[in-house]
């Protein structure tokens, strides 16, 4: 006989710990006012400034280590690693200030980079052309998802990975 499966039990938050999670004294009330929604919005606003340092300071990391690399194919082994994980972090930044098509676009670099031993010359351009496109998405600032020309050369990295995966199996 199987054994009789119990009912899943809801406890709730004692009232301390429900008034900490909303910063109950010096912070924002659950339901927000235009007023709140505004102090928000201009938090998050100031926040992209040090966002978009960040990023470009491991944009420029990562284009060093490419031309590093672009130097020493041997040093691609070494330096592989070190970009993915860069390529991680703006993955995970994008999203929160406004630019998902950056987050897009290091999803694809950190993906493909994930099933690498050791790029070739045409797996390194494609590394390459990804750091390339990221710059140019942080530099003019596209918000949202870009326009049609934005999802074209999301589609061209898509095939080129596409192309350049075959190599890799």
């Amino acid at each position: 006989m199987a054994p009789r499966k119990e009912r899943p039990r809801i406890i709730k938050a004692p009232q301390g710990l429900r008034q900490r999670a909303i910063n109950y004294k010096t912070g924002f009330d659950l339901n927000l006012t235009d007023e709140l929604r505004a102090r928000i919005e201009a938090t998050i606003l100031e926040s992209k400034d040090e966002f978009s340092t960040e990023v470009l300071d491991k944009l420029r990391e990562m284009r060093r280590l490419a031309k590093e690399a672009e130097v020493d194919e041997f040093q691609r082994i070494f330096i592989l690693g070190t970009i993915t994980d860069l390529a991680f972090d703006v993955k995970g930044m994008g999203g929160t200030f406004g630019f998902p098509l950056l987050t897009q676009l290091a999803k694809s670099l950190h993906d493909f980079m994930a099933k690498l031993a050791l790029p070739n010359d045409r797996q390194f351009e494609v590394i390459s052309i990804h750091i390339d496109a990221l710059y140019v998405v942080l530099a003019r600032g596209i918000s949202g998802t870009g326009g049609k020309l934005e999802q074209e050369l999301l589609a061209g990295l898509r095939l080129a990975v596409e192309k350049t995966q075959d190599l890799i199996e």
